[in-house]
């Protein structure tokens, strides 16, 4: 079972849920910067988009009108002389991916405790996202979107993130 403080991850859900609508990128930054997340590195103007909180690396991206909220749960580098590594990339990640569905059960059990939790399909571009795993839920008015990434096993580490993105504006409207 990976160590992880799956409390920050329902108070970043909350926090998320109460943004208002449409999420605009530098709006949602200042909101997690109230709530406690700390601008991390070389601030980029006009906001912040790499927050961290305690061992949590926050990131904030954006196309068009799609803003995600990216946050590393856990992170294992590249090291091809590790047996670890390279048994899991050369098996298809299969114990990572076990770790994955193990964490996701948990987080959706902590999410059901505070709100209707729906699972849904990846609303997340496959293309820009690069998951290996993934598992998505609808909470309120966010997609939220476990995932194991692997982008390049030469040089990029092996990656759980949970990614918040806002819900659909069909309600509102």
């Amino acid at each position: 079972m990976l160590d992880i403080d799956l409390q920050s991850m329902l108070q970043l859900v909350e926090v998320a849920t109460r943004f208002d609508l449409p999420w605009e990128a530098e709006q949602v930054s200042s909101e997690l910067v109230r709530s406690g997340w700390e601008p991390v590195g070389s601030v980029s103007l006009p906001y912040p988009k790499r927050l961290g909180f305690g061992d949590f690396l926050l990131g904030i991206e954006y196309d068009g009108d799609l803003v995600a909220i990216g946050v590393t749960l856990k992170e294992w580098q590249a090291d091809w002389n590790s047996a670890d590594y390279a048994r899991t990339v050369a098996e298809g990640y299969g114990d990572k991916i076990d770790d994955c569905r193990e964490l996701a059960a948990r987080l959706a059990s902590l999410f059901g405790q505070r709100f209707s939790v729906e699972p849904e399909d990846l609303v997340l571009d496959a293309d820009e996202f690069p998951f290996v795993h993934a598992e998505c839920w609808k909470i309120a008015n966010l997609h939220v979107t476990l995932g194991l990434e692997h982008l390049d096993p030469d040089d990029t580490p092996i990656r759980i993130s949970l990614y918040l993105s806002q819900g659909s504006m069909d309600k509102f409207n």
